[in-house]
């Protein structure tokens, strides 16, 4: 190439690399142009999926633009999260993370189909919820003399949950083996479907929040035997701790997030993280997430989100393995 020739070339190619990277910035900037998809990756009436209904509106005021939530229920969570994974790293495509997806499903199946760290990225952190052990309104009145009757008739009183690798799954695992009992694992697309079956009878227990309990407990159409954590919810005073019930050291809690697509840019994850934790300050909100008895996580950044998580899964992976439990 003639050296004429070629210092034309060398100009052309970084005159195109500023007006690439002047064209991202400028897109950037109008972000965002469009409406956002909000992927929750279980079932309609789930907690989390209350959660992200309340949070769509707050977020959708504040960037000017729709913000559309999304079911793909299935495979505790997988579905959900695949979609997020594989979306385009646009801002147009966010996920509410829960530790269902982002710590138990890595744990029960080493070849799932995304990484978690290479394939996603925090935007922030919502909320941290105990859960709370709900049965059947014709069922035992006392954790004591549910675990009584399962030791009696060790599989035959069933347990359900939003599906193989889920909190509600895995939580329900360990609560069989602090107890020392045997229960049957019944999988649903979410845990609405599993708290409606509850308050029909065909199901005998589920882990669940109060954002979907206490309206079924409070019209009577089930039971809370325990509640997880070191003291009772000040909206349910009679609701006894399980160390209370007869449970010590058991502990069983959820959290989420927000998630995007690894490669989303910084700016809009910045700017999706503000928005986040505006709304977490809504006194609205707040007061939602008390009702639920969910501690507020608002104040979190990027960072030490993405640190939250890996956290937790340096402490649950390893745990749950040992235990053995099948997908």
């Amino acid at each position: 190439m003639k050296r004429r020739a070629f210092g034309q070339w060398l100009s052309g190619l970084a005159a195109g690399a500023v007006w690439a990277r002047y064209g991202l910035v400028q897109a950037q900037d109008a972000w965002p142009a469009r409406p956002i998809r909000l992927y929750v990756a279980f079932a309609p009436g789930s907690g989390n999926d209350l959660i992200a209904r309340q949070l769509a509106p707050k977020l959708a005021e504040a960037l000017g633009q729709p913000v559309v939530v999304e079911n793909r229920a299935g495979a505790g969570g997988m579905i959900g999260t695949d979609a997020v994974a594989k979306a385009a790293p646009d801002g147009y495509t966010i996920g509410l993370g829960t530790s269902s997806q982002l710590v138990m499903n890595p744990a029960l199946n080493p070849k799932l189909p995304f990484d978690i760290e290479r394939d996603l990225t925090t935007i922030g952190l919502i909320s941290r919820t105990q859960m709370i052990l709900a049965g059947r309104r014709d069922g035992p009145a006392d954790l004591r003399t549910l675990i009584a009757r399962a030791k009696a008739a060790p599989g035959k009183i069933s347990y359900g949950s939003a599906g193989n690798g889920s909190i509600s799954h895995i939580v329900g695992e360990s609560f069989v083996r602090a107890a020392q009992i045997e229960l049957l694992h019944v999988p649903y697309k979410g845990n609405g479907p599993a708290m409606q079956d509850l308050a029909g009878g065909q199901i005998d227990l589920v882990f669940d929040g109060f954002s979907t309990a206490g309206p079924l407990l409070r019209a009577g159409q089930i039971r809370v035997l325990a509640i997880s954590g070191a003291r009772r919810n000040a909206a349910y005073p009679d609701i006894p701790t399980f160390a209370e019930a007869g449970l010590p050291d058991y502990e069983a809690y959820t959290w989420n997030c927000l998630i995007a697509p690894k490669g989303t840019p910084r700016p809009i994850v910045e700017r999706l993280n503000r928005e986040l934790n505006r709304a977490l300050a809504d006194s609205d909100i707040r007061a939602r997430l008390d009702g639920y008895g969910a501690e507020n996580l608002a104040g979190s950044t990027p960072d030490t989100a993405d640190a939250f998580a890996v956290a937790q899964r340096a402490r649950w992976v390893p745990a749950i393995r040992g235990w053995g439990i099948s997908p």
